[in-house]
């Protein structure tokens, strides 16, 4: 090693270098300090983390929903590098995991079928939900106005006996 350029004079070991002349940010596990699950609450730069070990993602909670970090790289701040892409069908659908659409189990709307949309609620990652009539026409549901998204719909049906959320006079449709 006493050739090698890069290595660091003082302890005889390779520079901590990214090929730029800056020493390399740490990991954002070993920058939080996470070792174990008897501590899972971090705050650094400004921002809150969890962890759940050191092999697991670190979440970061904030304003607009919760991010995911990988553990091993350091932390980058800025919008997530990941895009989420949804697939839906002709009728603007959400197709699920084998590409068929996205029923919400077992609820109804006057007897018709309640699906998830791929149309998104602004600033969430919440989906509409909406029924077709006869025709193949969607509709939406509303609750004062507000369009209801696919998780209200799981919540309402679960308040029905047999899924069918029309029995609710405040649930409106267009």
């Amino acid at each position: 090693m006493a050739n090698d350029p890069s290595a660091d004079k003082k302890n005889n070991q390779p520079a901590d270098h990214n090929g730029g002349g800056e020493p390399e940010k740490p990991a954002l596990a070993d920058e939080l300090g996470v070792q174990d699950l008897t501590e899972i609450l971090f705050a650094e730069h400004g921002r809150i983390f969890s962890a759940a070990g050191r092999q697991s993602p670190i979440a970061e909670f904030s304003s607009e929903g919760v991010l995911l970090h990988p553990p091993d790289q350091p932390f980058t701040p800025g919008p997530p590098q990941e895009v989420i892409i949804y697939k839906n069908d002709e009728r603007g659908v959400m197709l699920n995991e084998l590409g068929q659409p996205r029923q919400i189990v077992g609820a109804k709307y006057k007897g018709m079928a309640i699906y998830t949309l791929v149309e998104q609620k602004p600033g969430t990652v919440k989906h509409y939900a909406g029924w077709f009539d006869i025709n193949n026409k969607p509709h939406k549901l509303y609750v004062a106005g507000q369009a209801l998204t696919s998780d209200m719909v799981f919540r309402i049906r679960n308040r029905t006996p047999d899924g069918e959320i029309g029995v609710f006079a405040e649930i409106t449709t267009d």
